[in-house]
C-alpha cells in the first residue's frame, strides 16, 4: 500500500527536477493540473484496456499531450508503458504539494457558514498570511451547521471560531 503514495511522489520529484533545471516549475504545475482534469476516470479506462494493443494506446496518449511539455509527454508515456497512468492525478497533486512547501505556500481550508464574496475571500486570506507571515493558498466550503464564525484548517492545525464550537463548549462547562 506504501506503493502508492510513493510512487506519484517518485514521479513528481523527478518531473520537478527538470522543471527546476528547466526554469519551467510553474508551466509544469499547469500542465499536470490540466491533465488530471482532462484525464478523467473514462479516458484512463480506455487508455488501460489490455484489449486494446499498446502502441495503439500510445498514439492515443502522445496525440493527447502532444502539446506539453517534453518530460511530461515522457513521464506521461512511462506510465502508460508500466500501467499507472491512474496516478496521474495523484502525481499532479504531489508535485503541486512539493512545489508549495518549497515555496513555503500554506493550503488553507476555510468553512464559513455562508459563501464569502471575492472581496471577502481575499481579505480573510489577506488577514490569515499576515498573521502566519506566510502566502496562503485557500480553498472555501460552506457549513450551515456552523451557525456562524468560521473554521480554518491548516495543515494540521485548526482555528474553530465557530458559533457552534462555542456553544458546544459553553453546554460542557455548564454541565460541570
Amino acid at each position: 500500500m506504501a506503493l502508492s503514495g510513493s510512487a506519484p511522489r517518485r514521479y513528481a520529484e523527478a518531473l520537478l527536477d527538470i522543471a527546476t533545471e528547466e526554469g519551467a516549475v510553474t508551466p509544469y504545475r499547469n500542465s499536470l493540473e490540466q491533465l488530471s482534469r482532462t484525464l478523467g476516470p473514462d479516458m484512463i479506462r480506455a487508455v488501460r484496456d489490455p484489449r486494446v494493443p499498446l502502441e495503439r494506446r500510445r498514439a492515443a496518449m502522445a496525440a493527447a499531450v502532444k502539446d506539453e511539455p517534453k518530460a511530461i509527454r515522457a513521464v506521461v508515456d512511462l506510465m502508460l508503458e508500466r500501467d499507472r497512468i491512474a496516478i496521474l492525478p495523484d502525481v499532479a497533486r504531489a508535485y503541486g504539494d512539493l512545489v508549495d512547501r518549497r515555496e513555503g505556500v500554506l493550503i488553507a481550508k476555510i468553512t464559513t457558514t455562508a459563501g464569502l464574496d471575492d472581496a471577502e475571500q481575499r481579505d480573510l486570506v489577506g488577514r490569515l498570511e499576515q498573521a502566519s507571515g506566510k502566502k496562503i493558498r485557500a480553498t472555501f466550503a460552506v457549513d450551515q451547521s456552523l451557525i456562524g464564525g468560521a473554521k480554518v484548517q491548516i495543515g494540521d492545525r485548526l482555528i474553530d471560531s465557530s458559533l457552534r464550537t462555542q456553544l458546544d463548549h459553553l453546554a460542557r462547562d455548564l454541565a460541570r
